[in-house]
């Protein structure tokens, strides 16, 4: 007969100190602290002359497109023939629900009748 150890495993750490201790649960390494970063830059700083031509520029082009009767003309046709697609996507789509619930009925019917 082997005579068993009751004694739990200890398990070594650091601690803060440079001392090693021991713990009976497994101790998780600690992460080392992440040195401060410099706070971000002040709004007002980062924002540059460059950053406010760039806005003035594409909201120039935007307000150009959007008020363009070619481009208006162009996005209500896209828009219409979209949203035709999807109409007749979505009838297609009740066609065949409609179709697996007759199946489903007719194969229920047969089963019972099997029955």
């Amino acid at each position: 007969m082997t005579q068993q150890n009751n004694t739990p495993y200890l398990y070594p750490y650091m601690l803060p100190n440079g001392q090693v201790a021991y713990s009976p649960y497994p101790v998780q390494p600690q992460q080392p602290m992440m040195a401060p970063t410099a706070p971000a830059a002040n709004y007002r700083q980062s924002n540059t002359r460059t950053h406010l031509l760039t806005g003035m520029v594409a909201g120039a082009a935007i307000t150009y497109l959007l008020t363009n009767r070619q481009v208006q003309k162009g996005i209500s046709n896209t828009a219409g023939k979209v949203w035709g697609t999807v109409r007749g996507e979505m009838e297609e789509m009740k066609e065949r629900l409609a179709d697996l619930q007759a199946e489903l009925e007719y194969y229920r019917s047969q089963e019972q009748d099997n029955q």
